[in-house]
């Protein structure tokens, strides 16, 4: 049931001059209209301690679909190409069932020609807030004319079940008397982002300790004896740590389109692990297409990158709808569930070294609940372990790095449960969806410590940033992939996605749709190309040996003595070693 409330919108701007600033939000009150047909509710309350009285509180809680609810506010106004504008709001979010635990919100300014839709809009962005209340204020140019009553202030706030407050929202058109560095812009900060933040040093040195260790070169003669002054290159080929990305085999086996080849090209590049982002989930597999899948594994194979499977069980009626039809029979239901994990883990034997058994239990959990609760999960794990010899079972969620409570404890829980009741549960996945006010470093740092408890290795499976906030991301994104790097309980990070075109968040990928990299595409290839690799040379001492200290991986190790060239593969572990080589 739709309700509202609709007192005065208050307007809050800055010293107003009306040739070069106009508000562009009416001062008298015109109602949000929505195109919500289900259960979504707006009221107005007071508000206390803030410098606006009065803020819209919307509820899409009680929503089982992502239906795009959207709340449209009419603009009567003239704004033209080249003006100058800043919109402001407070928000904060009171409930949500994002990944995050954030509420997400996408706003635009959309235009209306002859009351048909016209893109594209005049600004949008989509955005996620905390619990706090926090300004937004974002300037921009206005790259179109605009007619009066050509447009109107959107707000789509449907995708996620939540409840967030707005308050003091002001649109300001400065026309031409301004510049953008002359408006104020919000800037992201988070816990532990400052330059001197006392986890840096510390994470460096775990870097040092926990991805390194010496190699020792010795080159020999015919006679075994040391060569002194031979060429040295120690060439870095494959990181030991994991850095993924979810992918298709459809964009794999592309041999046409020439976005297919620089994919793939920038995949070998800067990826040593791959993950089937939505071909072996459930509601998938009656349209699984084998040959197919088939084909682009086995292009991954022949350039040695191992690859993930996702998911065998994702417990919940919104995100299996195919299991919908045993809702009434449960004994059919528990049948059918164990039927497709011995179907897909015999058709795929021998294809992934590592697989999500169950995916997100602690949001979508209602198909465990109609079984009868979290021993269901056991049985899922044992029946995954009968095809998937040498392949690690992964519990995958995305609760990790919520704030304390229900949660991340829940995800604790849950995996403790498992352990306590002999399933062969191997890893940890956690998916590490980033929103715009994200978890603080040392917070994160502090989560990983408590889930390194349980003995099992970390990795970070399903990793993006929802924000086009570029600043931002390239930030966020250097100090999170530090963080990750240096704990000794991480195996990898595997991004949701790195091109704008193959992602579900296309301001999240690391590549735009021209194959510019964004700022924060430049830190991942600065960090995974350039930082956390071991590309070094020199010339042995008169013992023979030539010493370094490298990143965990692979190896080419090349020695020139007097012309005469010797290469060798060698594989550093953490323990270090010595290879020695006859020239």
């Amino acid at each position: 049931m739709f309700k509202y409330l609709f007192p005065s919108l208050i307007i809050f701007s800055f010293a107003f001059h009306a040739k070069a600033q106009v508000s562009l939000l009416p001062i008298e009150p015109i109602p949000f209209k929505t195109n919500a047909k289900s259960a979504v509710s707006i009221e107005v309350l007071n508000t206390d301690n803030q410098s606006f009285k009065k803020t819209y509180r919307i509820s899409t809680i009680q929503q089982n679909s992502s239906e795009n609810v959207t709340l449209r506010y009419n603009i009567d106004s003239t704004v033209h190409k080249g003006d100058v504008l800043l919109l402001s709001f407070y928000s904060r979010s009171i409930q949500s069932k994002k990944e995050t635990g954030e509420s997400f919100m996408e706003i635009a300014l959309d235009r209306f020609i002859d009351g048909k839709y016209n893109w594209p809009p005049l600004f949008e962005r989509g955005m996620s807030f905390g619990s706090a209340w926090t300004l937004t204020q974002i300037p921009f140019v206005a790259g179109k004319e605009v007619a009066k009553g050509e447009m109107a202030l959107i707000i789509k706030c449907g995708k996620f079940p939540q409840i967030f407050e707005l308050g003091g929202i002001s649109l300001l058109n400065y026309q031409q008397s301004k510049k953008l560095s002359d408006l104020p812009k919000s800037i992201v900060h988070y816990e532990g982002d400052a330059p001197n933040a006392a986890w840096r040093k510390a994470a460096a040195e775990r870097i040092e300790q926990f991805r390194k260790a010496d190699l020792t070169v010795k080159v020999l003669d015919k006679n075994g004896k040391p060569v002194n002054k031979a060429s040295v290159s120690v060439k870095m080929t494959n990181s030991a740590f994991a850095w993924g990305t979810a992918t298709s085999s459809q964009i794999i086996n592309d041999s046409i389109s020439k976005d297919a080849k620089i994919y793939r090209d920038t995949l070998l590049r800067y990826f040593n692990k791959v993950v089937l982002e939505n071909e072996m989930k459930g509601k998938n597999w009656a349209k699984f297409n084998l040959s197919q899948t088939q084909k682009g594994i086995n292009w991954f194979k022949n350039h040695n990158i191992p690859v993930r499977g996702h998911v065998m069980v994702w417990p919940s009626w919104q995100h299996s709808p195919h299991l919908s039809q045993y809702k009434n029979d449960t004994s059919a239901l528990r049948a059918i569930i164990l039927k497709h994990i011995s179907e897909q883990t015999s058709q795929m034997k021998g294809q992934f070294d590592e697989w999500d058994v169950i995916n997100e239990p602690f949001a979508h959990h209602n198909i465990m609940d109609s079984l009868g609760g979290k021993k269901v999960m056991v049985d899922w794990f044992q029946a995954a372990r009968k095809n998937t010899a040498g392949v690690k079972l992964f519990l995958n969620d995305y609760t990790m790095f919520h704030t304390d409570g229900a949660g991340s404890e829940s995800f604790y829980q849950n995996i403790k449960f498992l352990q306590e009741h002999k399933a062969p549960i191997e890893a940890i996945g956690e998916q590490g969806h980033i929103g715009g006010t994200p978890p603080g470093i040392e917070f994160i740092i502090a989560k990983l410590d408590h889930f390194a408890e349980l003995g099992l290795p970390i990795q970070i499976s399903e990793f993006d940033i929802t924000s086009d906030d570029d600043d931002f991301k390239a930030r966020y994104l250097r100090d999170f992939m530090t963080a990750i790097f240096s704990h000794p309980a991480t195996t990898g990070l595997v991004q949701w996605g790195f091109w704008e075109n193959a992602h579900w968040i296309p301001a999240g990928a690391l590549w735009d749709k021209n194959w510019i990299p964004r700022p924060h595409g430049k830190v991942f290839t600065e960090l995974v190309g350039k930082t956390w690799r071991t590309n070094v040379q020199g010339f042995t001492a008169r013992n023979g040996e030539y010493k370094t200290r490298g990143f965990l991986g692979e190896y080419e190790i090349t020695v020139n003595q007097q012309g005469k060239i010797i290469k060798q593969r060698y594989t550093l572990e953490k323990k270090g070693g010595i290879l020695k080589i006859k020239i």
